[in-house]
């Protein structure tokens, strides 16, 4: 198959592109769904690519910059026993007292200095790459992972990234070698991405959302010479800076990548609304992402880190209800035990607000994170919790009253009104209770019976029909008045109000019952 390589090279201040298109054959192994990896012959130009292949998106920006997915016993591991069910030849390899996998490691880190390489400088100790991003690029340029020989040839190492080739021939001599070729070629695709947000025109028009016409080779793959693209990230902008191409280049390394180093991605679906609590209250946050990745989730990997700033530690009570949701103090694990590409991943979790904590709005951040790999997308995910005082908890909305009764003198009549609960807290019966107003706590001129139960908690107050009544619930308040032997003929206004006892008077609605005596 023909692989292209696409470098460019910024010296001393100097921009210039260099295209390396040189071709090069070897055997293809191919991914199995069944077995792994087996040797398949094809027909140039009759193999039709993964239908999950999105030109668009090779990867995520959060894992092509995770340079602590892998260390560098993981990279040797890697090599000692590939996906293709070898052992690659860079296994044995060493070059200055350093393994293969020490130099990858040590190169997409930022851990060294470069060698004295030319006049090209620059600082490599602010390069951050997954180590899987070098360990593709190796196999997509040079064949080097699958490539089972005890000692590798010696004309693919000295150009292992294909960096410093330029397509009008020949390489340039000063980038030769493997641990040159990791170090600029890692240093080129972290420098790609970096540009790729529009801050440097140099790397125009290699930005994320900017739309190109990317060239294909078409001697395996069933494809068009050339196709748009539309770079969906920085991290598919940087790709297609080192290599212009769908086919083959990029697939090939959209192909290994998502194989070998299954991708950490998630999509925003839903999380429910902003509460309004008050001291000592709970709330249960919930939020489901689409897990749009290539790896399966598992409860305890993929979990919902705190954020802005990461990994903090919220001033809530991370309890309230069983479970608690709550992994560890900056952690919330996952409903489900695994989440399968494709599908919904759940979290659940309970805060409750401090008695100490002062009145106010808190916007509370989360970001999805495969701990030990990543950090996913930055979906900006936040509740904001309104919390109120005690007193400011409770209100009330008048509904409904009966009439006005004329009475005689001994007779009695049942009063009845209802009141939704319009705050945050649940009101319990001998909590809020029905007060006399206008005066306040007066103690009317009528006998407080008639009928059993009377509806009078003590003097100047009728209690709740019913035991509790959330918020959005409807109370209901009854009581008797009996009209006294030597009450004066004419009409009394009697005001009442809903109070919270000993925390506050709810809103005035100006309830009240004109009750006419006649003879």
């Amino acid at each position: 198959m023909s692989i292209s390589r696409y470098n460019e090279i910024d010296h001393m201040g100097q921009n210039k592109i260099i295209v390396f298109l040189k071709q090069f054959t070897f055997t293809l192994l191919a991914l199995s769904t069944a077995t792994g990896f087996l040797v398949t012959p094809a027909l140039a130009g009759t193999n039709i690519p993964d239908p999950l292949f999105d030109a668009n998106r090779l990867t995520e920006d959060t894992q092509f910059t995770a340079k602590d997915a892998m260390t560098a016993a993981d990279i040797q591991s890697f090599l000692n026993l590939t996906p293709f069910g070898n052992r690659s030849c860079l296994a044995n390899y060493s070059e200055g007292g350093r393994s293969a996998a020490q130099i990858i490691y040590d190169y997409t880190r930022g851990t060294q200095d470069p060698p004295a390489v030319g006049s090209f400088t620059f600082n490599p100790r602010d390069i951050s790459l997954h180590p899987g991003v070098i360990l593709v690029t190796l196999q997509k340029e040079m064949g080097l992972i699958s490539a089972p020989d005890q000692n590798c040839p010696a004309n693919r190492l000295q150009i292992a990234m294909g960096y410093g080739c330029p397509d009008s021939g020949g390489c340039d001599s000063s980038y030769y070698g493997f641990a040159n070729q990791i170090l600029y070629g890692a240093w080129q695709l972290d420098r790609n991405f970096d540009c790729a947000d529009g801050s440097d025109g140099a790397c125009s028009p290699y930005f994320a959302g900017n739309t190109i016409t990317a060239s294909n080779s078409t001697d395996f793959y069933d494809v068009p010479p050339s196709q748009s693209v539309t770079f969906g990230n920085k991290a598919t902008a940087g790709l297609y800076r080192y290599t212009p191409h769908a086919f083959n280049g990029n697939y090939n390394f959209w192909k290994y990548f998502r194989a070998w180093f299954p991708t950490y991605s998630a999509r925003f679906v839903s999380q429910n609304g902003y509460p309004t609590l008050t001291l000592g209250q709970s709330y249960n946050f919930q939020l489901t992402l689409r897990n749009t990745g290539g790896a399966t989730w598992q409860r305890g990997v993929v979990n919902l880190g705190t954020d802005r700033g990461q990994d903090r530690i919220p001033g809530f009570i991370r309890e309230g209800g069983s479970p608690s949701g709550w992994l560890k103090g900056n952690r919330v694990e996952m409903v489900e035990a695994t989440v399968p590409p494709g599908s919904n991943g759940t979290f659940s979790f309970w805060y409750t607000i401090p008695d100490s904590m002062a009145p106010g709005v808190y916007r509370e951040y989360f970001r999805p994170v495969a701990d030990g790999v990543s950090w996913l997308e930055d979906w900006g995910i936040y509740w904001d919790i309104r919390i109120v005082s005690r007193a400011d908890s409770y209100h009330a909305y008048f509904l409904a009253q009966n009439g006005y009764p004329t009475l005689h003198r001994g007779e009695s009549y049942l009063f009845e009104v209802k009141l939704e609960n319009t705050g945050v807290t649940t009101w319990q019966r001998g909590v809020v209770n029905l007060g006399t107003d206008r005066g306040r706590d007066r103690i009317p001129g009528f006998i407080r019976e008639g009928g059993s139960p009377s509806g009078w908690l003590k003097e100047n107050r009728i209690e709740l029909v019913e035991a509790s009544v959330p918020p959005h619930g409807v109370g209901t308040f009854r009581f008797w008045y009996t009209v006294p032997g030597d009450k004066a003929f004419g009409t009394s206004r009697e005001y009442f109000r809903v109070v919270a006892d000993g925390i506050t008077w709810m809103d005035d609605w100006g309830i009240y019952w004109d009750v006419t005596v006649v003879p």
